[in-house]
């Protein structure tokens, strides 16, 4: 794990386009994601290529996450 000395949002920013924020606390790679699942109460669970980690998209970020990840796929 490396660390950095920027704040997430100013991390967003930096790097390339695919990687995106989810959550109050995380960015991913959209190209890494793999399987999505939604609850009945919203949360979005993500899961990752050639991992078992799991994250969950928060819902002020989800309808941004949708198309930003349609763009990556296409």
């Amino acid at each position: 794990m490396l660390d950095c000395d920027l704040k997430l949002y100013e991390l967003e920013e930096v790097l390339p386009s695919y990687f995106m924020r989810v959550s109050k606390s995380c960015i991913l790679n959209l190209r890494a994601v793999e399987s999505l699942r939604k609850d009945l109460t919203g949360t979005c669970e993500i899961g990752f290529r050639n991992s078992k980690k799991k994250i969950y998209v928060s819902r002020m970020y989800y309808r941004a996450f949708r198309e930003k990840l349609n763009e990556v796929r296409l």
